[in-house]
């Protein structure tokens, strides 16, 4: 599939909703919920709703969200868009600041270590610490944002973003993050997708070749990694890692061997 960066999508109010719309309407949620404090109701509504569509359903949706699988998917764009390739790099820098630099600060308790055990459905590792804001949301939006600001048809932006809002909520469905948590990573990945991507377009330093055949390299690495050895922490999600470990490198093969023969 090939898209291009779009500043200028001929109606100015869509391109407008897609950059604005999901951080504005994160934030005033945000807002909302702190607001009214009913962040742990919502919390053991959520998490009891989705508990029927089975532990299998969210725990292949929330590997979506891992910071290595993520780096998988953007295999294939190499040699094809160098500049998306820069803009995911600019992206998950901002990102990483995001997240690492609220998380520890913050030390917020995940539910499992706020909550009475059997009052709530977890799925995988229960983990106790340092809630705010949710990694894998924040690592899936920025993927997302990503994307659904390319020049791209309208109906492929909405199945994206679709899916970065059910690996949002895979994350409540798991029993280890609280709506705020989503929230937060929803707004956070997405802003840093938009800077990403205004950055990429004037400091275009990561367009070297160099660099490029750094992050394929990094990538390559990545995936070998998590073909043979990655644990996720989720049982029974190992083949549909596999599957795009596997997937995403057989694609990025055209493109590595043209990106390794040319010149800088």
């Amino acid at each position: 599939m090939d898209f291009e960066t779009n500043p200028t999508e001929p109606h100015l109010l869509s391109s407008l909703a897609w950059h604005w719309g999901v951080p504005l309407i994160a934030l005033g949620a945000m807002a909302a919920l702190v607001t009214v404090g009913d962040n742990v109701v919502l919390f053991f509504l959520m998490n009891r709703a989705m508990a029927p569509l089975g532990d299998a359903f969210w725990s292949h949706l929330t590997i979506l969200g891992d910071t290595t699988i993520a780096i998988l998917f953007m295999l294939p764009f190499i040699n094809r868009r160098p500049d998306l390739i820069w803009q995911f790099i600019l992206a998950a820098l901002l990102a990483t600041l995001w997240v690492h630099g609220l998380k520890d600060p913050m030390s917020i308790v995940r539910p499992p270590g706020a909550l009475p055990p059997g009052s709530f459905h977890i799925i995988g590792p229960a983990l106790h610490h340092n809630a705010f804001p949710s990694g894998h949301t924040t690592t899936i939006f920025v993927l997302a944002g990503l994307f659904c600001m390319q020049r791209i048809t309208s109906w492929i932006k909405v199945l994206v973003l679709l899916l970065a809002i059910l690996v949002g909520l895979s994350r409540i469905a798991c029993g280890v993050h609280w709506p705020l948590d989503v929230l937060g990573g929803a707004f956070g990945g997405w802003i840093a997708a938009m800077i990403g991507i205004w950055v990429g377009q004037f400091w275009r330093v990561g367009l070297n070749i160099w660099v490029q055949r750094a992050f394929a390299l990094v990538g390559t690495l990545l995936a070998i990694w998590s073909l043979w050895f990655y644990d996720n922490t989720y049982p029974g999600t190992g083949l549909l890692q596999f599957a795009i470990s596997a997937c995403c490198l057989a694609l990025s093969a055209p493109g590595q061997m043209q990106l390794f023969k040319g010149r800088s």
